[in-house]
């Protein structure tokens, strides 16, 4: 299957994401706006992302000029009814995504592949309630999107080899290194980096060190970009949260468990970068350790 129209469902960060990585390949790419409000505040927001990469001198204008030529921006579903692929990128809750499969089914064409780009969820929850389960797939892709080389391709329990033999296809055309994994709750990198992150916060209630020296140690010593609190701020707090409850509802691990301190950090509405603070103050600049969170939880 050829896939040369894409719908995305869900504009925010890695929906636009997405978005962008399509179109920059060259395919035609309808982004669908799944929240309250105005699908130009979308626009917007990608227009000037691509604005700050002409500036800085990573793409020419005309390329900028091309790639938004190519998507159309929209609040109704029933725009992608035409698209060879859907992606769904909405809120990681499995009963809103279930929903939106169920209407996805009575809107595209039946040879349409529909993908999730869940990072934990199950896509064979998200399969049961459809028809055509043959054609539903996972296509994680990771933040942020134009940047980052990986997409795990999901493989649920009735997805075709045909599926997955399509999206591998279509990852390699935009550029991206794939990698297939059978449906197991986080996947790949999820599955191994949140406990990476969970770990360490129980590390820090512990009293075993510090968030600077816990995430220095892993940078200095593992070589690794970011220690495990700057990733955590970095995906977002709440994120890691959801994706600790996820995994523990399949395992039912207590090692999978969210801990104490990163709950607490979530209910105060400390979720990292997009909030200005989490494990780190990022009111600073550059970023300085907030002292009240270097104390161990007893």
């Amino acid at each position: 299957m050829s896939i040369n129209k894409v719908g995305v469902i869900g504009t925010g960060a890695m929906g636009l994401g997405i978005t962008q990585v399509c179109a920059q390949a060259g395919l035609t790419v309808t982004a669908v706006k799944a929240t309250p409000g105005s699908w130009e505040r979308a626009k917007k927001t990608l227009e000037g992302g691509l604005a700050k990469s002409v500036e800085r001198g990573k793409m020419a204008a005309e390329d900028r000029d091309a790639l938004l030529s190519r998507i159309t921006f929209t609040a109704d579903e029933h725009a992608v009814a035409e698209s060879d692929l859907v992606i769904e990128s909405i809120i990681e809750d499995l009963e809103t995504k279930k929903a939106l499969f169920r209407r996805l089914e009575h809107v595209c064409r039946p040879d349409a592949i529909l993908a999730t780009n869940t990072s934990t969820l199950s896509v064979t929850a998200m399969m049961a309630v459809c028809k055509h389960r043959d054609r539903i797939a996972g296509l994680h892709f990771f933040n942020p999107a134009p940047v980052m080389k990986l997409v795990e391709i999901i493989h649920g329990f009735e997805t075709t080899d045909e599926t997955i033999e399509a999206l591998l296809a279509f990852s390699k055309a935009i550029d991206k290194d794939p990698v297939i994994v059978q449906d197991t709750t986080g996947f790949i990198v999820n599955r191994l980096l949140t406990p990476y992150m969970l770990n360490a916060i129980r590390m820090l209630e512990r009293g075993t060190g510090t968030i600077e020296s816990i995430d220095q140690a892993m940078k200095a010593g593992a070589a690794h970009p970011m220690g495990p609190f700057e990733l955590a701020d970095y995906i977002g707090l709440d994120v890691v949260e959801a994706m600790a409850h996820n995994i523990f509802e399949d395992v039912r691990h207590e090692h999978h468990a969210p801990p104490h301190t990163l709950t607490r950090l979530v209910q105060l509405g400390y979720l990292g970068r997009k909030t200005g603070k989490g494990f780190y103050d990022y009111a600073k600049r550059p970023a300085v350790q907030n002292p009240a969170l270097m104390r161990p939880v007893v």
